[in-house]
């Protein structure tokens, strides 16, 4: 069925509002698409299903996605992936050889830096090419490509890292199931992926009705960045890794504080942030309904 639930396969929905479109994505959009719940596994979905082409797509994930970082995030986020990755060590079973790791979603080619510096056999994977040009390294493998369509070898990589990939994915099963494939015994998978049911949502969505936006949906933005089709509850994720069936070594709702740091003082993120979700960071954590999950997989078999 065209127009179910890309998890679960349910056709039993409901309806949480209109997307918000951009410049860029306007051109594609020819129809009416709207954020629904699946009823049975909870997953939030575009409905109908977004058919755009790899160019379309391309467009959108251009250089611009990943601009206007402040140096304070810079230096934040370079911090966390240490820490993830020194995490991910501590849990791969052999460890002893040298690492096979596998960045998903490659993006600007960070973390391919990270598991060269520390020795690891480096590939990244992604349907653009964005990475820094210090990531664009001899030692480092690249393949611009669709992660269903590679040829990646199976039951090959110690550590795949997935941060902030699920969430932009149509056929979410089948991506984490192939991801699946790719690990060896005794690896490790990072998933990050964002937590839709956080307070700061709630906060928007009180903020649109406010605003005469009734109509608009607080949850995934499919067409305008960053751009996510898929979004997940502490539910939804649960049942997702369980059909997959994957392991939870370790699991966690967080968020980053002063999150408006992030954001150059003139752009609109930084104002947004500060007066909306700087309130509800501390009482987001204490009621776990925090901004991110990130957990920590391993094969069942």
């Amino acid at each position: 069925m065209k127009d179910c639930c890309p998890i679960c396969n349910s056709n039993k929905k409901k309806e949480i509002g209109l997307p918000r479109t951009n410049l860029i994505s306007k051109k594609f959009v020819d129809r009416e698409f709207k954020i629904v719940q699946c009823d049975y596994c909870q997953l939030y979905y575009v409905s109908p299903k977004i058919d755009f082409s790899s160019d379309q797509w391309s467009e959108l994930y251009n250089s611009e996605y990943f601009s206007n970082q402040s140096s304070w995030l810079v230096k934040k986020r370079k911090k966390e992936l240490a820490e993830r990755f020194d995490k991910a060590r501590s849990l791969i079973e052999n460890k002893n050889q040298r690492l096979r790791y596998l960045d998903v979603g490659a993006g600007e080619g960070k973390g391919l830096l990270e598991a060269n510096k520390r020795g690891w056999e480096a590939t990244g994977i992604d349907i653009v090419d964005n990475r820094l040009q210090e990531a664009k390294l001899s030692g480092i493998k690249f393949i611009k490509s669709n992660l269903l369509e590679s040829d990646l070898p199976e039951n090959h990589f110690d550590f795949i890292y997935v941060d902030s990939v699920v969430e932009h994915v149509l056929n979410p099963f089948e991506y984490l199931s192939k991801i699946k494939k790719l690990l060896s015994k005794g690896g490790v998978i990072y998933i990050g992926v964002p937590n839709e049911d956080c307070l700061f949502n709630s906060v928007r969505k009180l903020a649109f009705k406010v605003a005469g936006k009734k109509n608009e949906s607080e949850k995934i933005k499919p067409f305008d960045s960053p751009y996510h089709v898929i979004g997940f509850n502490n539910y939804s994720l649960k049942y997702f890794f369980e059909k997959v069936e994957l392991t939870v070594l370790k699991k966690r709702n967080f968020g980053r504080k002063f999150d408006f740091l992030s954001y150059p003082p003139t752009s609109k993120s930084f104002w947004v942030s500060l007066f909306f979700l700087f309130p509800v960071e501390y009482p987001g954590q204490l009621i776990q309904r925090d901004i991110y999950f990130e957990a920590y997989l391993s094969k069942n078999n």
